[in-house]
């Protein structure tokens, strides 16, 4: 069978606890969904192992590997062109430096290619979600932290040695808060869950509405309790001091946006991750907020949408990567 007339390839989405694998062909259809444990605790090896055994599994329900063109991984952190892993995934003890596609050559006789597993999902969404029949898309993943992907022409774009799309550490605010990343006032640190969170603790001292706000009295009170949901839950009844915290989150991310727009001008910019479960109440608030952080008429052309692919987003893209760069 030749290399065209392949009509599937293998999707792998990598993450802290498990490992989900598809069977998809071009059009986003796929099949064989399966879960394998990660065993992240076990170091690089033995996750490496677990993804084999995840392809294997899925090859074989496939009935063998003939019509299947590539495996497509999604990772956390970074992977070269060659398939080592770079480093950023500090939830894989010992992942750093693992070769991971020329071992799934050598057992299955398969091609591999990789990305950052929030960058595969902007291609995910361009493809059969959110970004859908544009060219250029910019995609953000609110949620522990903030991940995102770039798409440039209807492709996915990976940068240097696959580092491109590190959009959460966008500076919003200079000497802000300090990151992990070693830089002060990333956008994640004020729009991610986390970083919800320490605004609703930080704020709270300093806010007038003690008689008022149920969420305040929380912060004051017992912050241990706080959650971005709790936040977006009292938000949605009109809660004044998280609609407080809503406007400063609000506020970064519209900035971190404009300057995407600024650089890409891209059609679309798509929101996704658990932060955005709240849907239009940080969805509105970003839209009013984002022309006064770019050129108003790159700001008026481009859509801000929620994403659409949902927790499949990460296979769906890894697997469209294969079908990119290999058919």
């Amino acid at each position: 069978m030749k290399k065209t007339d392949k009509p599937y390839a293998i999707g792998i989405d990598l993450g802290g606890t498990n490992l989900k694998g598809i069977v998809m062909d071009k059009t986003g259809v796929f099949r064989h969904l399966t879960r394998v444990p990660t065993e992240a605790e076990k170091g690089g090896a033995r996750v490496l192992e677990n993804i084999l055994t995840l392809i294997g599994e899925l090859v074989t329900k496939e009935g063998g590997s003939d019509a299947i063109l590539g495996v497509g991984i999604g990772t956390p952190g970074f992977i070269d062109q060659d398939g080592t892993v770079l480093g950023g995934a500090e939830n894989l003890p010992g992942w750093k430096g693992t070769q991971v596609f020329r071992p799934i050559m050598k057992k299955y006789g398969l091609r591999a290619t990789g990305g950052n597993d929030v960058t595969v999902m902007a291609l995910a969404e361009s493809r059969f979600g959110a970004g859908k029949g544009v060219a250029n898309i910019v995609c953000l993943a609110l949620g522990t932290g903030i991940g995102g992907g770039i798409v440039t022409n209807g492709h996915l774009y990976k940068g240097t040695h696959g580092m491109a799309g590190e959009l959460g550490h966008i500076v919003v605010e200079t000497d802000g808060i300090p990151c992990n990343c070693g830089l002060k006032g990333c956008v994640e640190r004020y729009a991610s869950a986390t970083g919800i969170v320490r605004l609703a603790r930080t704020l709270a001292s300093s806010f007038d509405a003690k008689g008022k706000s149920t969420l305040l009295r929380i912060a004051l009170e017992s912050p241990g309790k706080l959650t971005s949901k709790l936040v977006y839950d009292h938000a949605k009844q009109d809660d004044p001091y998280a609609l407080h915290v809503n406007d400063v989150v609000c506020e970064k991310l519209a900035r971190a946006i404009g300057i995407f727009l600024n650089a890409f001008a891209c059609d679309r910019v798509i929101l996704g991750g658990g932060v955005m479960l709240a849907g239009a109440i940080i969805l509105d608030n970003v839209k009013k907020r984002v022309p006064k952080h770019c050129w108003p008429q790159i700001a008026e052309r481009c859509d801000i949408v929620i994403a659409q692919c949902g927790e499949n987003a990460g296979v769906l893209g890894s697997a469209a990567m294969v079908f990119d760069e290999m058919a």
